[in-house]
Parts: structure tokens; C-alpha cells; sequence
């Protein structure tokens, strides 16, 4: 459908398994009690016990493929564009669902090393729309190598970045941009703002496109006005319900989000988002034009769970042609 560079995405790959509870206060498992809005981790066995649990006295909702920069590439592929990934998935059932989830949009290239325990998560929602995260990180990370991958680097391909849990993974990153001579887009999400300025100099100094909320903004104690003469071409602010920010050292564009009809999960939004900005880009459209196509990305992503709210490629076509 569009000729245009190879997309690369890289980051965290998770399982994401999605259960219906009545009242998620008053859930409990081994003493444990789930406040809404709250995340927590537990050990692999301990973690399927849980699932064990869940699947008599929960209902099914949903699982699918999770990790930030997985989901702007997965949406990406959907319409139409040339895509590929670099990560870690376990040696296990839920690493092989991944693999297969993949297959369905077709990524031209995939360097994937298999070993170890995917990374999986939790998302318990009760009748309130409260929701709770439990999550077993997973091991497939520490066995990640540019030797063992055998990557190409594309002079010509743009690299997505995202954040990685594990000191392996945030190693191999660092070594993967020092040689990649194309173009660096970056969503460093709240593991890698955490970190602070001085661990995302290294990333920073050779990113075109950089995505954030305000919240990892200020964690990362960054201005854009810094990030935007480091050499940042575009900047993208999260805004959340109040929309989105474009900035350029001669730009400063806001617009407002779509109204969302139905609001089932806003689980990945912001990486949807991300995906209709980079593609209204890649595609030719203004600046502005690519913070609307972004935002109605996400917009519309809520309307199921997960990848399953994606736009289609005839409904990403249909708002295109709306917008040139």
C-alpha cells in the first residue's frame, strides 16, 4: 500500500490476559487484596495459580500481544506499512502466541531471540471499570544479543523505541542505536523517564521523533525547550484527556481529542497514538494534520480491548483521505 522506509519497533514484548471480577475490592487471592489503580507482582507459579483462579471465578475478557513499541508497530502493519521488530519472547506457550498474533499483519522482518519466560500481565476490571495489574516479568530479556540476532541495520529505516524492564534489554538498546544509522523515534514511557536525563542523554542525542505524557516529562525533569535544541525535531506531549501537543523549534500546535463513543479499555491509547502520528508523517501530512490522525487513532482504539480496537485499513484510508 505505501512505499515508505522500513519501520523497526523494539521493546518490551508482554502477554496481556484480561478477566471481568464483580468487585474487585473484595477479590482476593492467598490474602491479597487488589485496590483499583494499583499494579502488582508476583512469581511465575504464583502468578498462574492466580490465572488458575480467575478462570473459575472470573469471566474471559480478552489476551493479546502487549509492549509499547510492539503495539505502534502492530498498528503500523495493520495499515499497511512495511514493519518489522527486535526483542526477547519466551521459550513458552505465551511466546509462541505472540509469535503467532505477529503473523497476522504480515512484519517483514523479525529478530526475535526465543528463551526463557515471556513477560505476562494481569488486567483484572470489575463492574465499576476499576482495574487492577498483576504482573510476572519475565527472563527472555537477558538473552538478548546484536551477536545472536544477526540484525541488518537499514540506513533507510526508522527504529521505534520503548522502554525495556530489564538491564539486559536496556544494554542491548544502547548498543542497537550506537550502530543504527537511520532515523530514531523514542516513547521512553514512565520505566525509562523514571531513569531520569542523564540515562536518557544516550537515546535522546540521536532521536527525531520523541513521544511522552507530562508526567513523564517532568519525572525525566526535562523542559521542551532543552529537548528541542538537543536536536529533537519533533516532540509530542500526552495530554491525555485534554489532547496532544506538537512542538518544532519554530511549531507549537495543540489539538484536542475525538470523542470516544464507547469506552471499553484505554490500555495502549497512547501507543495507537504514536502510530497515526508516525504514519500521518511518513505519509506526507503537516505537522497538524498528523496530530489529528494520532489522536483519532487512539480515540478509537478504546473502543475494545487491546490491539482488537485498532483501526482497520479501510477505516485508516477512509480518515487519510479526510485529511489531505
Amino acid at each position: 500500500m505505501l512505499k515508505k522506509p522500513l519501520i523497526l519497533g523494539c521493546g518490551a514484548l508482554n502477554w496481556d490476559i484480561f478477566y471481568a471480577v464483580k468487585d474487585l475490592e473484595r477479590f482476593s487471592f492467598e490474602g491479597m487484596r487488589f485496590l483499583p489503580g494499583e499494579e502488582y507482582v508476583l512469581p511465575r507459579e504464583a502468578f498462574l495459580e492466580l490465572l488458575k483462579k480467575l478462570q473459575k471465578e472470573g469471566l474471559f475478557l480478552y489476551e493479546g500481544g502487549g509492549g509499547s513499541s510492539a503495539n505502534t508497530i502492530f498498528a503500523l502493519a495493520t495499515w499497511g506499512f512495511s514493519c518489522g521488530f527486535i526483542g526477547a519472547l519466551g521459550e513458552d506457550p505465551f511466546g509462541d502466541k505472540i509469535l503467532k498474533e505477529f503473523s497476522k499483519v504480515n512484519l517483514k522482518e523479525l529478530y526475535l531471540v526465543k528463551a526463557g519466560q515471556t513477560s505476562l500481565a494481569l488486567i483484572l476490571l470489575d463492574d465499576k471499570r476499576d482495574r487492577a495489574i498483576v504482573v510476572s516479568p519475565g527472563s527472555a530479556e537477558k538473552y538478548l544479543s546484536m551477536e545472536k540476532l544477526k540484525i541488518t541495520l537499514f540506513q533507510r529505516a526508522i527504529l521505534h523505541l520503548s522502554s525495556f524492564a530489564s538491564k539486559e534489554g536496556e544494554a542491548f538498546q544502547k548498543e542497537l542505536i550506537s550502530t543504527f544509522e537511520g532515523e530514531i523515534s523514542l516513547d521512553p514511557g514512565e520505566i525509562y523517564a523514571e531513569k531520569g536525563k542523564a540515562f536518557l542523554a544516550t537515546f535522546l542525542k540521536k532521536t527525531k521523533y520523541l513521544f511522552l505524557t507530562e508526567k513523564e516529562l517532568k519525572r525525566a525533569e526535562l523542559s521542551t525547550e532543552e529537548l528541542l535544541e538537543s536536536g529533537i525535531r519533533y516532540l509530542f506531549i500526552k495530554m491525555g484527556k485534554r489532547g496532544a501537543l506538537a512542538l518544532t523549534q519554530n511549531l507549537s500546535i495543540r489539538s484536542s481529542v475525538f470523542p470516544a463513543k464507547e469506552i471499553v479499555d484505554n490500555t495502549g491509547a497512547g501507543d495507537y497514538f504514536n502510530a497515526g502520528v508516525l504514519a500521518g508523517l511518513l505519509v506526507g501530512l503537516s505537522l497538524e494534520k498528523a496530530l489529528e490522525l494520532g489522536l483519532y487513532s487512539a480515540s478509537k482504539s478504546l473502543r475494545d480491548f487491546g490491539r482488537k480496537g485498532i483501526l482497520s485499513q479501510s477505516e485508516f484510508k477512509n480518515f487519510l483521505s479526510r485529511l489531505k
